[in-house]
C-alpha cells in the first residue's frame, strides 16, 4: 500500500510542477524534444508513429505529428474503448473530438488491418519517468495493458527534464520503455534503438 502512496504522490507532485510551465516554456521544449525525437534513428525510418493526444501541461504533440505526415508516416491515435486503448489511424487533426477525460481522441475510426503493431514507434506520455525506463501515467494502467499486448512495439517515453528522475516505485506489471527523450537528453535502454 505504500508503494501505491507513494505513486499517487508523485503523480500529484509533478504534475504540479509541470502546470507552473508557462506556455512559452510548453511550446519551446516541446520543439526541442520533436527535433530530438525525430533525430533518431528507429523513428525516423519507422513507417508507423503511435502518438497520444496532449493533454493539460503534457509535452505538445502537434508538431510531432506534423513533422511524422511531412515524412509520409501513418499516424494513429488512442481512444479509450472499455478498460482499453485501441488505436486508430488520424489523416487530420480535425479528425478528432473531445473525448475519454476531455482529451482529444480519433473519431473518423479507420482501422488498417492492425499491421503497424510489429513495427511501430510509439510515443507515450507519462507524469513522471525514471532513469531506469519505468514511468507513472495517471493510474488507470491503459498504456502498460496496451504495451505488455504488444511487446515489439519500440516505446519511447517524451517528457520534460523536470519530469526525469533517478529512480520511481514500479510494480512487476508496469512495462518498461525502450527511451525516452526531453529537451536536452535521450535515454536508451533497449538495443531496438541502435
Amino acid at each position: 500500500m505504500a508503494i501505491e502512496i507513494s505513486k499517487q504522490t508523485l503523480r500529484r507532485d509533478m504534475i504540479r510542477k509541470r502546470d507552473h510551465l508557462i506556455e512559452r516554456e510548453r511550446v519551446e521544449k516541446s520543439e526541442a524534444i520533436t527535433r530530438r525525437l525525430f533525430n533518431i534513428e528507429m523513428v525516423a525510418q519507422a513507417e508507423d508513429i503511435l502518438l497520444y493526444s496532449d493533454f493539460g501541461s503534457e509535452v505538445k504533440t502537434d508538431q510531432i505529428f506534423y513533422t511524422a505526415k511531412r515524412m509520409h508516416k501513418r499516424v494513429f491515435f488512442p481512444k479509450v474503448i472499455g478498460n482499453d486503448l485501441e488505436f486508430f489511424r488520424v489523416e487530420d487533426l480535425s479528425d478528432m473530438q473531445v473525448g475519454f477525460k476531455g482529451i482529444q481522441e480519433p473519431f473518423m475510426l479507420k482501422r488498417t488491418g492492425g499491421d503497424w503493431i510489429f513495427a511501430a514507434v510509439a510515443v507515450i506520455p507519462g507524469t513522471v519517468f525514471s532513469r531506469e525506463g519505468y514511468r507513472l501515467g495517471y493510474g488507470r494502467g491503459f498504456y502498460d495493458r496496451f504495451l505488455a499486448k504488444y511487446p515489439s512495439v519500440f516505446k519511447i517515453g517524451v517528457a520534460y527534464d523536470l519530469q526525469i528522475l533517478e529512480r520511481i516505485p514500479h510494480d512487476y506489471y508496469d512495462v518498461r520503455m525502450d527511451g525516452l527523450v526531453s529537451e536536452s537528453e535521450q535515454l536508451f535502454w533497449s538495443n531496438k534503438s541502435k
